[in-house]
C-alpha cells in the first residue's frame, strides 16, 4: 500500500522539485522534496517502503537531471537505510531527531552528489560547491523537515492504523 502511494507522489515531488522548486533558490541551494519525502517516511516507521521510494524517486529525478542513471536512487536508498536505524519510539521521544537526521542525510546526500561528479570527470570547486550549494541547500531541507516528517507520520497513522490487543 505504501507503495503504491509512493509512485505517484514521487512522481509528483520530483516533477515539482525539477520545475517550480527549482526556481527558489537560496544563493544557488534548493529544497530537495524527494529526499525529505524518503527521510520522513523513513521516520515514519516504514523503512523497507522508504528504500522502494528512494529508489523510485531516484530514478524520477535522474531522469529529470544530469546525473548518471543510478546515481540519485544509490544515496537515497543509503539514505532511507541509515534514517531507519532511529525510525520507531526513539525518534518520537526526541524532538530535534528529525533535525539531525535531516541535517546528515543532507550532506550525506550531496556530498555523495558531488563526489559521482567528480568521478565523472567534472572539475568542482569544493568551497564554492559547499557554502553556495550544499549549506544552503541543507538549511532549505531543515526548514521543511519537521513539516514533512509530521505530515509522513499522520499519513502512516492514517493508513497502518496500529493494532490493538485486548
Amino acid at each position: 500500500m505504501g507503495i503504491l502511494l509512493g509512485l505517484p507522489l514521487l512522481a509528483a515531488l520530483a516533477i515539482l522539485q525539477s520545475s517550480v522548486v527549482a526556481h527558489l533558490e537560496l544563493l544557488n541551494g534548493r529544497p530537495d522534496l524527494v529526499l525529505l519525502a524518503v527521510i520522513a517516511w523513513s521516520l515514519a516507521g516504514r523503512p523497507v517502503e522508504a528504500m522502494v521510494w528512494g529508489l523510485i524517486g531516484g530514478a524520477f529525478l535522474d531522469t529529470f537531471s544530469g546525473q548518471p542513471m543510478g546515481t540519485t536512487s544509490m544515496a537515497l536508498i543509503l539514505i532511507a537505510y541509515l534514517a531507519s536505524w532511529l525510525e520507531g519510539r526513539f525518534w518520537e521521544a526526541h524532538l530535534f531527531m528529525t533535525f539531525g537526521v535531516t541535517l546528515s542525510a543532507s550532506l550525506l546526500f550531496y556530498l555523495i552528489m558531488l563526489a559521482v561528479l567528480l568521478l565523472a570527470g567534472q572539475p568542482i570547486d569544493w568551497g564554492l560547491a559547499l557554502t553556495r550549494v550544499v549549506l544552503p541547500s541543507t538549511f532549505l531541507n531543515l526548514l521543511l523537515a519537521f513539516p514533512a516528517t509530521q505530515l509522513a507520520s499522520a499519513v502512516q497513522r492514517s493508513l497502518f492504523p496500529q493494532k490493538v490487543a485486548i
